[in-house]
């Protein structure tokens, strides 16, 4: 028992979801520290080369306006644009001369130095220079110029025609045309500070949201086991025979609605159980009566308490008894194959009323010793339905039994038959003692016997109505009864018509 309940333990619901929640919160917290990174990164570069693309063209434009060495308002402009998007402009105007570390005129924008000239080394030279002739294509490069940066940058590199005013003699002064390279400069060490910040508030966001979350799965979870721990508990009082215990309803969600249906479980258990508990009462009662005066009478005989000349009158009771138990036996073997469904149904088309009367010509002498008056209501002369006929038979014949049984002389049995929504309607009515609203609710239950039949017929089983339930069910109708005390009892049911039949509908 105690390893059952460290298994337990083990696998419960509880430690299923806290190992789901680790598995996402970790699945999570890998695609916070390695994917995200990288796709942020990629976003931040993409970011600086728009950034770079948009400082070009402001230069272009700035350039291509007028003369930018002696308007110092676009220079301050450019310098603003450089320094608002973190790059660092150089223009180079003046070609280089001699490519081994010559120091070139430049203007600086944006940058944290006031110096205007740099040094060229004699490989950043040539590449200047095939910038500016065109020999080599615009591009971007990767720490360019570790001499001026501390930290790795990224520059674009590209030329581009600027106007410059120039002065023929006094008067005359005239725009003059000139190829500049432009070195747009940007760290990337700015863009990894971004990613770390930027991944460093995350994890922070992360850390508190995943709290947040497991201290709410968990009041969820502890609701949600507490709800499961009741349930189990009811169902263990329920297999030690306890129907008294319930679930507490606490919430409307799903698990209410499970909460509700175990309950109702417990209850049709229940239920269930005085049935049966009923059931063995029952039957044993109807088998140790018989059994009772068998034993009685065979017992009276060997012993020699009945004389010889009356045995016969005593083995046709002892007979009789034994007919007794053998219907109950049948009767219950059918009914528990109808319910089954282990007992197939013999369909065959035939004429409901012609039936009818032939099986009332059996009760011939019950009915005229109670002087009881037979009517027949029959909307149609023939009214041929599609049925198992034997089973049928058996219906109405417990249904007109169960009307003389419960009825005073001088009452009155109807059978009526007629045709509704296309359906063979067929009700047994009587005008006899009728039932109580308690009785109504089990009539179709077996081994039910309200007390007035137990008054006045004390022989009946109270299987006969079961089974007739139980055919009805088994074709498909649906059979009811309603009842009044002191006023009689009507039992109504329906039967499929048979094909190509004529008939007219009851109004």
């Amino acid at each position: 028992m105690p390893q059952d309940k460290t298994r337990r333990g083990i696998f419960s619901v509880r430690v299923k979801l806290l190992g789901i929640y680790m598995l996402v919160v970790l699945a999570i917290l890998i695609v916070i520290l390695v994917v995200f990174p990288r796709v942020f990164e990629r976003y931040m570069m993409e970011r600086s080369q728009t950034d770079l693309l948009t400082t070009r063209q402001i230069i272009q434009e700035t350039l291509e306006e007028t003369d930018f060495q002696t308007n110092l308002y676009l220079r301050d402009r450019l310098d603003a644009v450089a320094r608002a998007k973190g790059i660092e402009i150089w223009i180079c105007k003046e070609k280089v001369q001699s490519p081994s570390g010559i120091s070139i005129p430049t203007l600086r924008l944006g940058g944290s130095t006031d110096s205007q000239d740099i040094v060229l080394s004699s490989t950043n030279a040539a590449l200047i220079e095939n910038i500016r002739s065109g020999v080599a294509q615009e591009s971007l490069y990767q720490d360019l110029f570790p001499d001026y940066f501390s930290q790795k940058t990224i520059t674009m590199a590209y030329s581009t025609p600027y106007y410059e005013q120039t002065t023929l003699g006094e008067v005359i002064s005239m725009r003059k045309q000139s190829t500049a390279v432009v070195l747009l400069n940007i760290a990337v060490s700015d863009i990894s500070d971004s990613v770390q910040t930027t991944l460093h508030t995350i994890l922070i966001v992360f850390v508190v949201l995943s709290i947040l979350i497991a201290a709410t799965i968990a009041l969820v979870s502890n609701h949600m086991i507490d709800s499961i721990h009741q349930m189990q508990e009811v169902a263990s009082a329920v297999t030690h025979g306890d129907f008294s215990k319930k679930v507490e309803v606490l919430t409307n969600d799903e698990l209410g609605e499970l909460a509700d249906t175990f309950n109702l479980m417990v209850d049709e258990l229940q239920e269930v159980d005085e049935t049966q508990r009923a059931f063995i009462s029952n039957i044993s009662h109807d088998f140790r009566s018989p059994l009772t005066s068998i034993r009685g009478f065979v017992q009276a005989m060997l012993e020699d308490v009945i004389p010889p000349d009356q045995h016969k009158k005593y083995l046709q009771v002892v007979f009789d008894e034994t007919n007794r138990l053998s219907k109950l036996a049948n009767d219950l073997l059918l009914l528990n194959k109808m319910q089954s469904g282990t007992e197939e149904l013999q369909i065959t088309r035939f004429d409901i009323n012609e039936m009818i009367v032939s099986l009332t010509l059996s009760f011939e002498q019950r009915i005229e010793e109670k002087h009881l008056q037979m009517q027949f209501h029959f909307l149609q002369d023939k009214l041929f339905v599609s049925a198992d006929m034997d089973k049928i038979q058996r219906v109405i014949y417990n249904l007109v039994d169960n009307a003389i049984k419960f009825t005073r002389p001088g009452d009155t049995i109807t059978i009526e038959t007629s045709i509704v929504n296309k359906k063979a309607f067929i009700a047994v009515s009587d005008t006899g003692i009728g039932m109580d609203e308690e009785s109504l609710r089990h009539i179709f239950e077996r081994f039910h016997k309200g007390d007035k039949s137990r008054g006045i017929n004390k022989s009946g089983m109270g299987l006969g109505l079961a089974i007739v339930k139980q055919i009805i069910v088994n074709h498909g109708e649906e059979i009811h009864v309603s009842s009044k005390e002191g006023k009689g009892t009507t039992f109504d049911f329906t039967l499929p018509l048979a094909n190509q039949v004529s008939f007219v509908e009851k109004k």
